[in-house]
Parts: C-alpha cells; structure tokens; sequence
C-alpha cells in the first residue's frame, strides 16, 4: 500500500510539473503568436489574397470557382493600351515630381536652415502645416482657383492658355511639387542638420568660393540624401490616390491607382483586373524600396562626430528680402491659397459669382454643422471612426511594443521590418484586399465583426493603416526605458498588465498621445481605404466631399472639409498642450523619486 501511494504521489507530481510546463510554454509562445496574427490578419492576409487573385482570376468568382493558375489578367492588362498608359504615365509622372519636387525642397532647405532670412522661424513651420493638409483637398482647391471661371480667373490673374493647360500633365506636376515638398525638405533638412562646418571652414581658408565649396564638399557629402529624396518622392507618386482621383480623372489622364478602384467599384467588378494592375503597382512599389535599400547600403557617409560644430549661417547681403520672398511664394502656393480656396467657396453661394459681398453665404457650413444632415452625418461619422481608429491603433502599438521590447532580436527585427515595409503598400491595394477578405474568403465573410459593408470593417482597415506609424513611434520611447525599472515589479509577482498600466504607461505616456493624434488627424482625411470600403450606414467625409465635389455641390464639399480641418485642429490642440504640461513635471518628479512608487516600494520591501 506505501510503495503504491508513494508511486500515485510520484505521478501526481510529474503530472503538475508537465501541466506546468506545458502552461509556461503556452505563455513564453502567446506573445510573439499574438503578434504574427496580429500582422497576419490586419495586412499579410490581405496582401496575400491581391497577389493570389492576380494569378488565379476563377478563385473568388461568383459562380464556378477555381483554383487554376492562369496569367490571363496579368497578359490582359499587359496588353490592354488603356493599362499600359496607365503605367507609363504613373512612371512619367513620379519621374518629373521626384525631380521638380527634390529641387523645390532642397533649396527650400537650405533657405531656412543655412541662410539668415528674416522670418525664419515662422517660414520653417511651412512644410509641416502642408504635410498635414491631405492632397486630395490641395488638388481640389487648385480645381477652384484654376478652371475657366475660378477664382484667379475672375480677378484676371490666369491667361486662357495657362487654364486649358493646367488640367492635365503640367497641372499635376505643379500641384504634386507643392503637396510632397515638404518629404525633401525633411529628408535633405536633416543630413544638412548633421553637417557640421569645419569642411567648409577648411575649403574657405583655404580661398575656396561658397559655390565652389557646395559643388566639391557639400553637395558629394548630401548627394545620398538628395537621392533618398528622389525615391520616396517617387513612390509616394506611384501610391497616391488623392490627385488620381480629382485632377488626373478630370483630365482623363489615367493613373495605375485609380485603375484599381474602377476595376474594383464600377459595375461590372474586374477583381482579376485589379488585382494584376495591384500586383504591377506593388513590384514597381517594391523596386523603389529595394534602391532605397541598396542605397542606404552603399552610400551612408558617417556626417555627425565628436567634432562638429554647428554650421554658420550665409549672410545673403542685399539678397536676403529675395530669398525671404521666395520662401514665402513656395508658403502661398502651397499652403495659404489652397486653404483660402476652400474657405472662401464654402462661404460663398455659387463659383461664378465670385467674393461679392451678395454671394457670401453661412448656409454650407450651417448645413455641416447642422445634425440629422448628409453633410453632418458624414463628418461625425468620420470623427467618431478616426476617434476609435486612434484608441485601437495606439493600444495595439503600446502592446505590441511592449512585448517586442522583451522579444527575441529575430521577432522584433521581423516585425518592424514588416512595419517599415507596410508603409509602402499604397493604400488603395490593402483596401482592395480587405474586399477580398471580407466580402469573398470562406470563413471571413459571415463573421458578424468586422463584416463587410460595416463601419467595423472600415476601422479595421484605417487601423491596419494607422498601426506601422504608432508602431514606430511607441516603440521608440519604450526602447529608451532602462528594464530595471519593470524588473522588480516582475519579480515581485506584478502580473504584465499591471507593470504596463502602472510603469510603463506613465512613462511612455506623451508618446502614446502623439501617436493618438497622428492616427486621429490623418484618418479623419484618409481617402483609398474609405473610397474601397464604404459602410452601408453612410460614407465618411472625405468619401463624401468627393462625391459632392464631382456632383458640383463644391460648396458644401469645401464646408466640410473646413469643418473637419477646424475640428482635427481644435481637439488635437485641446488633447496635446494641457496633457504636455501636464506631463513634463510628473515625468521629471517621478525620474527623482522612482524609489518610492507604490510598486517599487512594494517590490524592494523586505
């Protein structure tokens, strides 16, 4: 009887240590699963099924699917002239702005950060206010101020030829340069950041002119940023779908990115065809970010050392009121009269009428801020998803940063290589592949959330969307916080959720809102994703001021739009400065007294 209790009580035993085991090694393996599904489901799975579609066009078809490999769709748009011209003038296109766009924002880098013009300060908050202005509004105001009877045409300051010319080519060109500057500016602005001024100083002693100086030392040493410059202005070309929607479809000037929304949204729907010209987009998309690869290998001169010293400013002499008026010129066109545009016409009655003082009107905005109206119900909705979108994205963000941070180097270089890379996907190929997903993947499409035609699937889409950016931000402070400071609460028996509610989140706090109001500010103008996926209960904003604007209810279109830039503005500003002063004291008291928080005291008693 002893040797057969004694042989249960040695079972029992091995019993709980396997049950144990097996436990932690369901818990070390949760982690890094949650974040591969996580990434699998919101972008992989999507991406995937575009690809997939492109080469077996009977997968997802109504009646009589198949699996069968074929090349049909991708041979068709190969050899549809329609398509190929698409191609070629998406090529053309990010050619000519990559160029004009890289020489307007150098030079605008070098006129704010190298050269003492008068009003500096204010000129060099320019490029980031333009940065947050979406494009498809900047296009849509150049359609205000540039067609026949716009508002330059009425004040006699646009020529007859220059009007008819504009809604085409040269138009886009001009309306892309000023939208995308501001990527070369940051690009450029910051490798001339870290070079220092001892090169110069040596050229100049030595007799060297300030040209020849730039021509032999600075321009070699800024050459790889400049073409840096060059690659993400082109593929931001390649991707964009703002200026594809508005002007270039004015102008019957086909681009690949809207091909893929007509094949995907007019009647009949062509998912093969989307998805071949999805697949062609994407590896000219991938080509890009290969040279930018390449390029960073290659060419990465070291600019920042022990002993650089801040650069001088050039004295422009009698020059300096030009450089300051050119500088101010990029400033009008790019920021102040698109957005006085927009204002005005959705002040005004009618566009033909022009700024008199009959045709001054409160109606649009009246019917934006009106409830129970289209225009309202649109904005609101938008509010309401680009509020939830940012809750969503900046939770998932601090999660996944916060088991990254604790990841193998393999999983957490995996994942924001993938993070990094998923910002290149144009926005309207994931949109598209959440269609696929959603609407025709057995097993996705009766899920009752997110569902297909739902504003759940619609969030889900601008999360996927919004995650890769609150990724890098998030992740970034976390990296910066020493792991003493969770390791006694850990070893204390503080459970995860505890350690990052109460630690890590006070600490990484003003990150987790810059990331908030990132996502809030740019879904609430987000276009592809809500061109692809409009909820039945009604389209969201942007979608909206782009149905009205084609429907020449510009008016109200341009009342939303300005509502909406008023609200983002307003609530972002009512979230950012008071929680910024709110954070500062408390993070530097709590850096002093980091002993004596509950749980440090809790963990370190004896």
């Amino acid at each position: 009887m002893q040797h057969t209790d004694v042989a249960a009580s040695a079972r029992g035993v091995g019993t709980g240590r396997l049950l144990q085991g097996g436990r932690a090694v369901l818990v070390r393996c949760a982690g890094p699963f949650a974040i591969y599904a996580v990434f699998a489901l919101l972008i992989g799975l999507p991406l995937a099924l575009v690809l997939v579609q492109a080469v077996m066009p009977g997968l997802f078809a109504v009646q009589d699917g198949s699996n069968i490999l074929s090349f049909e769709p991708l041979a068709r748009v190969f050899n549809s002239a329609h398509v190929a011209s698409s191609v070629l003038h998406s090529l053309e296109l990010g050619m000519l702005v990559a160029c004009t766009t890289t020489a307007l924002g150098g030079a605008f880098a070098v006129l704010v950060q190298r050269c003492d013009i008068p009003l500096r300060t204010a000129i060099s908050t320019v490029p980031w206010l333009v940065f947050l202005t979406p494009s498809y509004l900047k296009a849509l105001a150049w359609v205000l101020l540039m067609s026949p009877g716009g508002y330059l045409a009425q004040f006699g300051l646009l020529p007859s030829w220059l009007g008819s010319s504009f809604f085409g080519l040269t138009g886009l060109v001009f309306v892309h340069t000023l939208s995308l500057f501001p990527l070369a500016v940051f690009i450029i602005g910051n490798a001339l950041a870290g070079l220092g001024s001892e090169l110069e100083d040596a050229a100049r002693l030595s007799g060297a002119a300030p040209l020849r100086i730039w021509l032999r030392i600075n321009g070699p040493l800024l050459a790889p940023a400049i073409a840096l410059s060059f690659i993400a202005t082109f593929a931001e070309v390649l991707s964009d779908f703002g200026l594809a929607s508005t002007i270039a479809r004015m102008s019957n000037f086909g681009v690949l990115t809207y091909g893929i929304y007509a094949a995907a949204s007019e009647y009949p729907v062509d998912f093969p065809a989307a998805g071949a010209q999805a697949l062609v987009l994407l590896g000219l998309v991938l080509l890009v970010v290969v040279a930018d690869r390449l390029l960073r290998r290659r060419a990465d001169p070291r600019l920042i050392s022990g002993r650089s010293r801040p650069a001088r400013l050039y004295n422009l002499g009698k020059w300096h009121r030009l450089a300051m008026a050119a500088a101010l010129a990029v400033a009008l066109l790019a920021l102040v009269l698109p957005l006085t545009a927009i204002a005005a016409r959705a002040l005004t009655q009618t566009l033909g009428h022009g700024l008199i003082w009959s045709n001054f009107t409160s109606a649009n905005v009246v019917a934006a801020l009106s409830l129970n109206t289209e225009a309202n119900d649109g904005l609101l909705r938008s509010l309401f998803y680009a509020g939830l979108t940012a809750v969503i994205a900046s939770a998932l963000a601090l999660l996944l940063s916060a088991q990254l941070e604790r990841a193998s180097p393999v999983l957490r270089t995996a994942v924001i290589g993938l993070s990094l890379g998923s910002v290149a996907i144009p926005g309207i190929v994931l949109g598209f592949g959440y269609i696929l997903v959603w609407n025709r993947l057995p097993g996705f499409r009766d899920w009752p959330f997110p569902h297909y035609g739902n504003g759940s699937l619609l969030v889900m889409g601008y999360v996927a969307a919004a995650l890769p950016y609150c990724l890098v931000v998030i992740l970034a402070a976390i990296g910066q916080l020493a792991p003493s400071l969770t390791d006694a609460a850990r070893l204390n028996g503080v459970g995860t959720v505890r350690r990052l509610l109460a630690i890590t989140l006070p600490l990484v706090l003003l990150s987790v809102v810059t990331a908030f109001l990132l996502t809030f500010i740019r879904t609430v103008f987000e276009l592809p994703i809500s061109q692809m996926l409009i909820p039945q209960s009604g389209p969201p904003a942007p979608t909206l001021i782009l149905r009205l604007f084609s429907h020449d209810r510009d008016g109200l279109a341009s009342a939303i739009a300005l509502v909406a830039m008023a609200a983002a503005g307003i609530g972002a500003a009512l979230v950012w400065y008071p929680l910024q002063r709110f954070v500062k004291p408390r993070r530097s008291a709590g850096h002093v007294h980091a002993g004596s928080s509950p749980i440090a005291e809790t963990g370190t008693s004896p």
